[in-house]
């Protein structure tokens, strides 16, 4: 297997803290030239910083990992961050692992910590660290709040002797024992690296890599698995996939290459480069703070490598996508955008982005997501006012579907509930719907003269039904539209006359508008037997295009007045 080289800095390129010199081995460091007698000290030492909110289970089995490293325990300072937990977390912790201190964090601003004294417990962690500390933290300031948390607390408490790195480590992710170990070599093996990434791996399919190159398309202003034409490590790209065959799959992955972001699930940064760069954005709550603060790193003349040896086990992202998560990627990205493009890409790269948030809340307000539009329309809304901090919001609240059902009166008898099938997936989960609700009446939990009612599938013509019918009964009637927009608007005359008392939308995604139609009924494939409802018509579409028409001016004026920004705290 052919290893990427990592290229060498010229004198010029490297960090002002780069210091000259023989490059140490791992785990140690060289000894001067003018003193061979004296012996090498120990290794780095490592500051692991983790964040966690009501994962006591999870983040008691990342602990595990950390105390399975091949890497001197003796030599990690780890602080785990309670963002104010509802189920125990920090008690459990406190219990099972039996840390050195517990500190309380009263503040409500993630970039204004107010440490308390610590509360020392007398104890030995049961980890075997040097120093294991749990923070308490009053409010939940997000995986981004959390580390900051983390930083500033390394930055008050960690002086005498101060870590040379951190290691920020998810807290639901898996780590083989090497992990830091390699992270740590591939650091110390070039002053001019600020941060090491590692490669994640599924943690359900450990032998598919999920994620691993990741770098800015400065010309779309989207992060992409490939260097496109024209970036700085287009070659290095290159060279990276004709030895590793492609970005994700099953490999075989060796070696190291410079990226543009490296993922937090477990990062390792050079702890005095973190001091000169600066934490994370406050202003972001979750989603893109690790991809800007590696674009910082880059900025400041530090190299962001990726250690293709190193590997973190881990869920896929989309796999834990909300509304909410959606608002905060799209908002954030903008924000990193604006400081790293130069003035003269800026309002058009950004531009082009804001108004296609726009573009897509109006769509969803006419296909039957209500709720989504306003989460979409906020994000445009929020992104240009630079309102941060923890807004997201992931829509009405998830009730039984059967429950769901009845407050629309979709079980009275007579009653017809369209289901919109356009995505490959829908049908499936559209069964799934059927079966529960016909199980449940027939368990007797539906009230006296209730009824499963009609069910229409408005399907595309390109979505296949499943082989057999999953609850043995075929759905009381079929609508099939084409792609054109003319099939779309023919199909709906039936429901003109005769509107359904409620509409089913499967995972978001929906591209028939159904004109008529009071009710919504939306079904998450992650929530099964769960449905959230929402009232539509023309009276709540209007009111959408009030406050979206009030957003569309300020984005507008927006994109013609943005500027490069530079944060003026070292937070962000």
């Amino acid at each position: 297997m052919t290893v990427v080289p990592m290229a060498s800095p010229t004198p010029s390129q490297a960090p002002p803290d780069a210091q000259s010199g023989p490059v140490p081995r791992r785990g140690e460091r060289e000894v001067p030239a003018a003193a061979p007698a004296m012996a090498a000290v120990a290794a780095p030492l490592v500051a692991v910083l983790m964040v966690t909110w009501n994962r006591k289970e999870m983040v008691s089995s990342v602990l595990a990992a950390l105390a399975r490293q091949t890497y001197p325990r003796e030599r990690l300072l780890v602080t785990v961050t309670d963002n104010a937990s509802t189920d125990g977390t920090l008690e459990y912790l406190a219990q099972r692992w039996k840390p050195e201190a517990i500190v309380e964090n009263s503040t409500q601003a993630a970039h204004e910590p107010a440490f308390a004294p610590p509360r020392v417990t007398g104890e030995r962690n049961a980890g075997g660290f040097a120093r294991l500390t749990l923070i308490a933290n009053r409010a939940n300031m997000g995986g981004c709040g959390g580390f900051n948390t983390g930083f500033a607390y390394a930055e008050h408490a960690y002086t005498e002797p101060a870590p040379d790195f951190v290691w920020l480590v998810d807290d639901d992710v898996d780590l083989p024992p090497e992990t830091l170990e390699r992270l740590v070599g591939t650091a110390e093996s070039d002053p001019s690296i600020g941060i090491v990434g590692t490669r994640t791996v599924d943690i359900a399919d450990r032998a598919t890599t999920i994620e691993s190159t990741i770098y800015l398309d400065r010309a779309r202003g989207v992060m992409r698995d490939d260097a496109p034409p024209g970036h700085r490590l287009h070659e290095s790209h290159r060279r990276f996939v004709t030895a590793c065959g492609a970005p994700k799959g099953a490999g075989p992955y060796t070696g190291t290459t410079d990226v543009d972001v490296a993922t937090a699930a477990s990062l390792l940064a050079r702890w005095s480069a973190v001091r000169r760069v600066g934490f994370w954005d406050w202003r972001y709550f979750i989603y893109c703070d690790d991809a800007d603060w590696c674009l910082r790193f880059g900025k400041a003349g530090y190299r962001v490598v990726l250690n293709l040896d190193a590997v973190v086990y881990h869920t896929p992202w989309n796999l834990k996508l909300t509304p909410a998560r959606l608002y905060y990627a799209q908002r954030n990205l903008v924000w990193m955008l604006r400081k790293v493009l130069p003035a003269g890409a800026l309002r058009r790269v950004v531009g082009r982005r804001v108004l296609g948030v726009l573009r897509d809340a109006a769509y969803a307000a006419t296909h039957r997501r209500l709720f989504a539009a306003e989460i979409i329309r906020r994000t445009a809304d929020d992104t240009v006012r630079d309102l941060g901090g923890k807004r997201g919001w992931d829509g009405p609240a998830f009730e039984p579907a059967l429950e769901a059902l009845r407050r629309c009166g979709a079980l009275r008898p007579g009653a017809r509930v369209a289901v919109l099938l356009c995505v490959p997936w829908a049908p499936k989960l559209a069964e799934a719907l059927r079966g529960h609700v016909a199980a449940e009446l027939a368990a007797g939990r539906g009230l006296p003269g209730e009824v499963e009612p009609a069910w229409v599938y408005v399907r595309r013509n390109d979505v296949e039904l499943p082989a057999g019918d999953g609850v043995g009964v075929p759905p009381a009637e079929e609508v099939v539209y084409g792609h054109r927009r003319r099939s779309r608007l023919k199909k709906q005359l039936p429901f003109l006359r005769r509107p359904p008392t409620a509409v089913v939308v499967v995972d978001q995604s929906n591209d028939f508008p159904m004109l008529r139609g009071r009710w919504n009924i939306h079904i998450d494939p992650k929530r099964p037997g769960m449905a959230q409802v929402e009232r539509d018509g023309p009276r709540a579409r209007a009111a959408f295009l009030a406050r979206w028409l009030v957003t569309a001016a300020r984005v507008g004026r927006f994109v013609l007045t943005v500027r490069p920004y530079t944060s003026p705290t070292k937070y962000g």
